[in-house]
């Protein structure tokens, strides 16, 4: 069960729901790349607070970093390694900022630093790399970037921040809007921006009004890797509390499978939690008493249950493209097809492995050379190899 109290959170469900994932990913990632890097670096380039009741700002996204790269700081102190943290917290806001400042004096301690940024992030990412720089020797970041509008996220500005191996980066991309304005010419220069990419805004234009947000979260994942030099691109679907409809999708990007591995599984237990907060939220609406029709809680929705079908469906046939692309007779890494799959919200990795399983005997799993009957892991030396490349043309 997730550290945060959904009390706090009265009116505003879909913040917890993401307030969850992140406290979820943060400590594993901190303990993954902190066993390899002396310093590490995490950014909130939009920090409030906004709407918080907590009064030690629990219920915020940089309250909830700090207090678990605390944590981890002193897990790995334990261990005998001694890990150097930073945060760089940013606020345009005078009166908000006031606060962030106060917290993060109280917050700086010895090798923990917490530094706050006033202005707007998008001119002050020279500033923030410099902090970066300053840290340690190739420190590593993790940039988290939660902006009221797409406005305040141009690629030309994220490019110098994100354009590093050693980065990481969770993106709210308020798909709502995106779809609802697309067709004001006078928002075209904003979407161009957005994308950093030439002909995004006439293929938005052309795609089916049903699909054009997960066309937007293609489009806009596609540019995190051809601007910002990111690997591997995985994405979690937000919903309305009260509302059959997304409310945004939270864009994760990283260099390594690890990572997509960990931002999976802290997506897989937010999911839950989300189906659970839409119910009771529902409950309240409707003024009755929670009850979940079985001990696993309730049901997906009927948006989840359609967005996880065909989620399924795109990502089983991105899996079988690469399987088919394949001609080097070392086969396919796993790890690859784990981060295809993984591109689509809800997909699990179970769902790779029984579609794997299920191309037997025309594929075969092998660890090391050798055939493996386990659950195949994305950070182990796993391959699958065609074995009949005219019946998986079939498949």
């Amino acid at each position: 069960m997730p550290k945060l109290d959904l009390s706090h959170y009265d009116g505003r469900e879909q913040a917890y729901v993401k307030h969850c994932l992140l406290e979820g990913y943060l400590p594993e990632w901190a303990y993954k790349v902190g066993t390899k890097w002396d310093s590490l670096v995490y950014v909130d380039a939009f920090a409030g607070p906004w709407q918080t009741t907590h009064p030690n700002y629990a219920d915020s996204s940089f309250g909830i970093a700090v207090d678990a790269l605390r944590r981890c700081q002193e897990g790995l102190r334990g261990r005998g390694r001694e890990l150097h943290i930073e945060c760089v917290l940013v606020e345009q806001d005078e009166g908000a900022f006031s606060h962030l400042k106060r917290f993060a004096t109280a917050s700086s301690h010895t090798n923990f630093i917490v530094h706050a940024l006033p202005g707007n992030f998008a001119k002050q990412t020279s500033t923030i790399n410099d902090l970066i720089k300053k840290s340690g020797t190739n420190p590593f970041r993790f940039v988290f970037l939660d902006p009221k509008g797409w406005a305040d996220i141009p690629m030309d500005r994220l490019q110098p921040l994100l354009g590093n191996r050693s980065c990481e980066v969770l993106i709210n991309l308020m798909t709502r809007h995106i779809n609802r304005f697309l067709d004001q010419p006078d928002r075209e220069d904003s979407y161009r921006k957005l994308f950093g990419r030439q002909g995004v805004v006439e293929e938005l234009r052309n795609t089916l009004p049903d699909e054009r947000v997960e066309r937007a979260v293609q489009e806009y994942s596609l540019s995190l890797k051809l601007l910002c030099n990111f690997k591997y691109v995985s994405s979690a679907v937000i919903l309305e509390p009260n509302e059959e409809a997304v409310r945004y999708y939270l864009i994760y990007a990283t260099n390594h499978p690890r990572g997509v591995e960990v931002f999976k599984a802290a997506e897989n237990k937010a999911a839950k939690i989300q189906d659970n907060v839409r119910q009771e939220s529902r409950v309240k609406k409707a003024g009755g008493q929670l009850e979940f029709p079985s001990d696993d809680g309730p049901q997906p929705s009927r948006l989840i249950r359609e967005l996880l079908l065909r989620n399924e469906r795109n990502a089983r046939s991105g899996v079988l493209k690469v399987l088919r692309a394949n001609t080097s007779p070392r086969g396919v890494a796993y790890a690859d097809l784990f981060c295809e799959a993984m591109a689509f919200p809800l997909v699990t990795p179970s769902d790779l492995v029984e579609w794997l399983r299920a191309l037997q005997p025309n594929t075969e799993i092998r660890l090391a050379g050798v055939p493996s009957r386990n659950k195949p892991k994305p950070s182990e030396d796993y391959r699958v190899f065609v074995i009949n490349s005219k019946a998986l043309e079939q498949s």
